[in-house]
């Protein structure tokens, strides 16, 4: 799922704008979505069932979100 479709699928950019409690102009200005806002939208449509927190980020969602790494018990402590 790209930005476009994710804000689409939320509501479009008014509806975004007032989950993060913003200006509905600046959403509709993003060329894309700032990754601190995308990672706030992605919790929310991953919650209302929309995509997943892995769709939404699929190179990087293990580093955003531990819990939902592979094999966590495979991985070797780091000191």
């Amino acid at each position: 799922m790209n930005d476009t479709q994710l804000i689409q699928a939320l509501g479009g950019c008014n509806a975004v704008a007032r989950l993060l409690g913003i200006k509905g102009s600046s959403v509709s200005g993003w060329k894309d979505i700032p990754t601190d806002r995308k990672i706030r939208l992605a919790v929310i449509a991953e919650d209302r069932g929309i995509s997943s927190r892995k769709e939404i980020f699929p190179n990087n969602y293990q580093d955003i979100w531990i819990e939902l790494r592979d094999n966590m018990q495979d991985q070797p402590c780091r000191t």
